[in-house]
């Protein structure tokens, strides 16, 4: 899998994730913060494993440096509305509101990533680069996510 195709996919799990959580109400603050938990987890893993395998090489190349360094920022900036969710109650209206931000930011993130981003960077990367960065992502991924996993301690 490429790493246009493999971004793709997480995008993809990203939308539904963050459908479900939509979905959730007040009254059920269990559920929507245990989606909100996996969702938080996967989009931490997902940038930091996207810019140091994609970005990281877009920013050395002169045609494709801007859309890196736009695509990194918002990925602080989503970062950033990921740790205030969690310092505000997820059964209160400011989170659904907050939450809702976020998901705006996200999706307009993808749609350019997907589109004007993906295109940049097939004009500078060989069909060849994009299949190692793809393999490269899926490892890393898979490594980041079971380092994060929650401990189960004995009690």
């Amino acid at each position: 899998m490429n790493i246009y195709d493999r971004i793709k996919q997480d995008h993809d799990e990203a939308r539904g994730l963050m459908a479900e959580i939509k979905d959730t109400t007040e009254r059920a603050a269990k559920t929507r913060r245990q989606l909100f938990d996996t969702f938080k987890r996967e989009m931490w893993a997902h940038h930091k494993i996207e810019e140091a395998v994609f970005y990281n090489t877009l920013m050395k190349q002169r045609d494709t440096r801007d859309e890196a360094f736009e695509a990194v920022n918002e990925h602080h900036v989503a970062n950033g509305l990921l740790e205030e969710l969690d310092s505000v109650p997820v059964d209160s209206a400011q989170w659904a509101s907050k939450f809702g931000v976020l998901c705006e930011l996200m999706e307009h993130h993808m749609e350019e990533e997907e589109g004007e981003t993906f295109t940049e960077a097939r004009e500078v990367l060989s069909e060849e680069a994009a299949q190692s960065m793809g393999k490269s992502f899926e490892s890393r991924k898979k490594a980041v996510l079971a380092a994060m996993e929650p401990l189960e301690l004995a009690s």
